[in-house]
Order: structure tokens, then C-alpha cells, then sequence
């Protein structure tokens, strides 16, 4: 597949640094898939976050491959930089972290899971004949200077149904033309 050089970012809500972002919460709850993080039974009463995702959501975005369990896994970092930074004292940081950019990363993790049916039984897949006239339209986040940012891409052509983006891209849609997948990205990064 050939990328073409249609290239778009968006810069969302971020701070001064990663490590000294959050959010706050009275739920103590704490989900099993940030490491550093481990839990709340290590930290004072006001570095209680509630992590977002659940264990059952994890489980399941780990079975849908890479392009849904890599955006989890971020978002699971950034959870982990919110107990982090509340544990240097930087407790505002991390309120405004947890309540910005963390709920932005969960929020996108689950909307590429749902774009691509991830825990939907989808039947059986039959052989796809249509010609590669089509343009898929992918994403990879990132972090610079303390910001979350989209870039996306529009690769293709490709069969009417296929999937496929570059190295480090997440599929999101697929568009019949170049221009669509160019307008139709840009509104999605826009909307972010």
C-alpha cells in the first residue's frame, strides 16, 4: 500500500509536562492494567484516581490486536502519569491532566474500538474482489511538549473493506476517494 503524503494534526488539551499531569476523583477503584501505578492501596487519600477502564474493556481490547489494545495501552500510561504526578505533590497538575487529556486518551481508545467492531460477532468473512479504489483514513497520537496530539493519514488504494494504515496508525474509516478521506479526516481530527 502507498501513503500518500496527506498528513493532518491536532493539538488537544495538554500541560507543561507528561509526568505532571491528572485528575481527581472520590471513587478509589483502580484497574489492573497500569503498572507503575499498581493501585490505590500505596498512596494518600487525595491520590485516589479512578482508572476509566475496566478490567473486562482491557481484556477484550487485548484480543481485537494492536490498532485497539495500543491505544488502551496509552491511555493506561497516562493514567499512570496522573498517580505519578500527584505523587511528586503536584496535585492540581494531575486533576487537570486526569480530567482533560487521560478522559481524551479513554474516550479515543473506545472510539477506535467501536469503529472497528471490536467484541461484535461479525461472521464469516468472505473473499473481497473489489478493485483497490478506496482510502483509509488512520491516526497515531503522540505527545509533544506536554501535548496530546492526532496526526492522520490517508492511505490506499485498497479494496472496498480492507483495512491497512502505516507504522505506528490506528484505522479509523474508510473513504471511496482521496479528497473524502482528506475532508472526512480533517473533520474527524477537528472534532477531537
Amino acid at each position: 500500500m502507498q501513503a500518500h503524503p496527506t498528513t493532518f494534526a491536532v493539538t488537544l488539551l495538554g500541560c507543561l509536562m507528561l509526568s505532571a499531569c491528572g485528575g481527581g476523583s472520590d471513587d478509589t477503584s483502580s484497574g489492573s492494567g497500569s503498572t507503575s501505578a499498581g493501585g490505590t492501596s500505596g498512596t494518600s487519600a487525595n491520590c485516589q484516581y479512578s482508572n476509566l477502564i475496566s478490567d473486562a474493556e482491557r481484556k477484550q481490547a487485548s484480543t481485537c490486536g494492536i490498532q485497539v489494545s495500543g491505544n488502551y495501552a496509552q491511555a493506561d500510561s497516562g493514567y499512570d502519569s496522573v498517580i505519578a504526578a500527584c505523587k511528586l505533590g503536584e496535585k492540581t497538575k494531575a486533576d487537570a491532566y486526569y480530567s482533560g487529556t487521560y478522559q481524551k486518551m479513554v474516550d479515543y481508545a473506545r472510539s477506535v474500538s467501536k469503529e472497528l467492531g471490536c467484541g461484535q460477532n461479525n461472521g464469516t468473512t468472505l473473499p473481497n474482489n473489489t478493485t483497490a479504489s478506496n482510502y483509509n483514513f488512520c491516526v497515531k497520537s503522540t505527545t509533544v511538549n506536554g501535548k496530546l496530539s492526532y496526526e492522520g493519514a490517508c492511505y490506499g488504494p485498497v479494496k472496498s473493506g480492507e483495512g491497512g494504515c502505516g507504522s505506528g496508525y490506528n484505522y479509523v474509516s474508510q473513504y471511496a476517494s482521496l479528497s473524502t478521506c482528506t475532508s472526512g479526516g480533517k473533520s474527524w481530527l477537528e472534532s477531537r
